[in-house]
């Protein structure tokens, strides 16, 4: 399993083993990294070593980095060799291109078994601890952040997903919006046309005679409006309304017609009140 970014790696965590070195040094801010071990098929993981034994390392065993500049593949290859004298692969080319320039400039840069593999291609990895590895750490730590926060925000958004029900809901739903979306915008244009219409003549014969005295009622039949409507309209006309009140009740309103608030009524009687609702389109 490979080490999280954010812990410390579990090789250097077993005592005994030359990586056990590393654990305080990482611990006080060390910077590493975990890396494969590119190129084992091609060089002497699995053969016969000088001891007569397969050549095969252990988990927290120390390597050593070998700057490769006349490599004719890559200028910047750097080799991996196991106790000195037997080469398991080298770097992946992008780590590399991460680490060869610091090393050329004097870095320090040790480097361990942290998973021993079986010999097939990329199946050992590596541990890389120190300065010219700091420039990759940082790189690896934005990495794991940037993916942490994808999942937990994946994770927010499949829990609201949840929380809606299941797809044939949502999809009820959105509709319902694009309904009551495309409702909305066609109410507001039906409203902004009408608007725009010449007034309708009216009969005037439905309004009250001027000079009458009549009770605010008979604005609001006349009209069809509302009673406070035929309010504000006879104040507009500058007409007096006066309150007849029983105690703290009002029993009626009445109101003078005036030629004033004739026009004014058949003013408001002629314009375009009918007003389309999105409970009618949707």
């Amino acid at each position: 399993m490979t080490d999280s970014i954010f812990e410390v790696p579990a090789v250097v965590l077993q005592e005994g083993l030359d990586a056990a070195v590393e654990a305080p040094r990482i611990r006080a801010g060390e910077p590493w990294a975990s890396t494969e071990i590119a190129g084992l098929q091609y060089y002497d993981y699995g053969s016969e070593g000088l001891d007569g034994e397969a050549v095969r390392p252990r988990a927290g065993d120390r390597l050593v980095l070998v700057r490769a500049p006349d490599n004719e593949y890559d200028p910047r290859a750097v080799e991996v060799w196991w106790r000195n004298d037997i080469r398991l692969g080298h770097l992946p080319r992008g780590v590399a291109r991460e680490v060869a320039h610091h090393m050329d400039a004097g870095l320090a840069l040790r480097a361990y078994v942290a998973d021993p593999g079986d010999g097939s291609a990329w199946s050992a990895r590596a541990l890389l601890v120190g300065p010219a590895v700091a420039e990759l750490h940082g790189k690896l730590i934005a990495h794991a952040t940037a993916q942490a926060l994808d999942e937990w925000q994946w994770g927010e958004r499949l829990a609201a997903m949840r929380a809606e029900g299941d797809s044939r809901a949502r999809a009820a739903r959105f509709e319902e919006r694009l309904k009551l979306a495309r409702a909305s915008r066609l109410a507001q244009a039906v409203n902004t046309f009408s608007a725009q219409l010449p007034p309708e003549p009216i009969d005037e014969t439905l309004l009250p005679p001027v000079g009458a005295c009549v009770e605010i009622f008979a604005i609001e039949k006349a009209l069809g409006c509302c009673r406070s409507t035929a309010r504000r309209l006879a104040e507009r006309a500058g007409a007096c309304v006066r309150v007849r009140r029983r105690g703290w009740f009002a029993e009626r309103s009445d109101v003078v017609v005036t030629e004033e608030l004739r026009a004014v009524m058949a003013e408001w009687a002629s314009r375009p009140r009918r007003r389309v609702t999105v409970a009618e389109l949707a």
